[in-house]
């Protein structure tokens, strides 16, 4: 019998099964600099070095999903915003371009091939595409609501919710059409879509907000995907309880959870109709000792492995400060208690 793959286990999850373990995930992030032993300032330029640390990162951890990402101002530089990048950390926004609201007029819909540091990111996602086999692969864009603070402000933006909200809408309009022509660049390249929407969780938001202004532009791009006869997976930061039946009615395929989220709430709401990710804390990479990440890896497991439908993941990006050695001890942990004879036991 053929050795089973990652593609493989992430299909059996999908189906509601189990393959010989559920499958798992990182979503390295900045990290890829680290493992690349390169600046962060220096990965977040040079698609060739996110290309580049991906596999490594995939040679290293083996996950069985690996995912294509860079950080959450791409799309909003590729529409205008302009950032700076730091030598030590995530690239920032150094101007909103809407400061102005009456500066919305003039912006224009970016080309996947041509603005900004987008022809670099999907540079990054063929390379990634070519090289790897046997694993599930997705591209990652920026949703609208995150992509909107980045060229507006996020304290702004969330005033503008109540002094001007017709200007919201007006700019979530425009930022949906961003995401989707960005991210059907993503699928032309033969990987998946996740749409990243990081600002858009109630760390941040009230769910008022979120239930008028987002979830419309939500379900606008899972139909924009459908038509396109793809399936839609979303990641949000942050703590989502209270949006957790919202999220689940949007039909998407599959949602990363991090791990301020109640992993257990979400079972019980979504009973199985998406599949999970999570949602194991990125503190964990970074100061977790090896029986705490192997505890938080149980208790993933436990709560959601049975019945299929879940991959173990980190909660959200590892941190340019995570260890190599705390990676591997997530990844020694879900390969010992993935397994249907373990969890199945609890």
């Amino acid at each position: 019998m053929p050795e089973l793959t990652g593609r493989d286990r992430i299909r059996a999850a999908m189906k509601r099964t189990c393959a010989d373990r559920i499958p798992y995930s990182l979503i390295l992030g900045p990290f890829r600099a680290r493992v690349l032993g390169c600046s962060p300032r220096e990965y977040y330029q040079e698609g060739r070095k996110l290309a580049h640390s991906t596999l490594i990162g995939h040679e290293m951890f083996q996950h069985d999903s690996v995912d294509v990402a860079w950080d959450i101002f791409l799309e909003a530089e590729a529409a205008g915003a302009e950032l700076e990048f730091p030598d030590d950390g995530v690239p920032q926004i150094r101007k909103h371009v809407l400061s102005q609201k009456a500066a919305l007029s003039a912006l224009q819909l970016p080309r996947p091939e041509s603005s900004g540091r987008y022809p670099l990111f999907l540079e990054a996602c063929r390379a990634v595409g070519s090289s790897l086999r046997g694993v599930a692969m997705s591209g990652t864009v920026t949703g609208p609501w995150t992509i909107a603070a980045g060229l507006r402000g996020t304290q702004e933006l969330i005033y503008d919710t109540v002094d001007d909200p017709a200007f919201v809408e007006e700019l979530l309009k425009f930022t949906t059409e961003v995401a989707q022509v960005l991210g059907a660049g993503v699928l032309e390249t033969g990987l998946s879509l996740t749409l990243g929407e990081a600002a858009s969780s109630c760390s941040l938001i009230s769910p008022a907000i979120y239930r008028r202004f987002i979830k419309p532009c939500h379900q606008q791009i899972v139909q924009f995907c459908r038509e396109r006869k793809a399936n839609l997976s979303m990641h949000i930061c942050g703590y989502i309880d209270p949006l957790m039946e919202d999220l689940v009615d949007l039909g998407i395929g599959a949602l990363s959870m991090d791990s301020p989220s109640s992993l257990k709430r979400m079972v019980e709401i979504s009973q199985k109709k998406i599949v999970l990710l999570g949602n194991v804390a990125t503190s964990l990479f970074v100061s977790g000792t090896r029986e705490e990440i192997e505890n938080s890896v149980k208790e993933c497991i436990r709560t959601a492995a049975p019945g299929g439908a879940f991959i173990l993941s980190s909660g959200c990006e590892l941190p340019y400060n995570a260890t190599i050695e705390r990676a591997r001890f997530f990844v020694e942990a879900a390969r010992n208690y993935g397994r249907p004879e373990w969890f199945l036991a609890q």
